[in-house]
């Protein structure tokens, strides 16, 4: 499930992601295909005052690195969105169990420190069809994450329609 092109810590801009977001939506009404998001906050904790300032390309260079070329993430700080076409309520939890799965280890900073992750993961998950919408898939997830956030660190939660 690994991509062929490494996009490191490279972001899509909020706005791509939105109109990225409304294609896929529109794609998954039309063609009924699943379609998930799931909304991610990760807290850094390091020794050092510079490998937390490069805590945020670290992660996103590690979520690029584990999810398919056609997956959208955005984001900035310590939020981050993943869109993920064609995945259903099972793929979803899959990404997510992978996520948790690879954040419980630590990863070299800056000077050799150390820096892990604590993550709560929000996914939403929809079959397609008409009644499938953006906001939808937003609302759900922001749910999601306040369940996750609620439950502690290294969790996710999964609203499914």
């Amino acid at each position: 499930m690994k991509k062929t092109i490494s996009r490191g810590d490279d972001l899509y801009e909020a706005g791509v992601f939105e109109i990225l977001l409304q294609y896929e939506v529109s794609r998954s009404k039309r063609y009924p295909a699943p379609l998930s998001l799931l909304k991610i906050e990760m807290t850094p904790s390091a020794v050092g005052k510079e490998s937390l300032q490069n805590a945020s390309s670290i992660f996103a260079a590690q979520i690029n690195a584990h999810i398919r070329s056609v997956d959208i993430p955005t984001g900035s700080g310590s939020r981050l969105d993943l869109l993920l076409p064609t995945t259903d309520d099972a793929g979803a939890r899959t990404i997510c169990k992978r996520l948790l799965s690879i954040f419980k280890n630590k990863f070299s900073g800056a000077n050799h420190e150390t820096i892990a992750f604590s993550l709560q993961i929000g996914a939403s998950s929809h079959p397609g069809g008409s009644t499938l919408s953006g906001e939808y898939l937003n609302q759900k997830a922001e749910e999601a994450l306040a369940q996750s956030k609620f439950k502690g660190p290294h969790t996710y939660i999964l609203i499914a329609k």
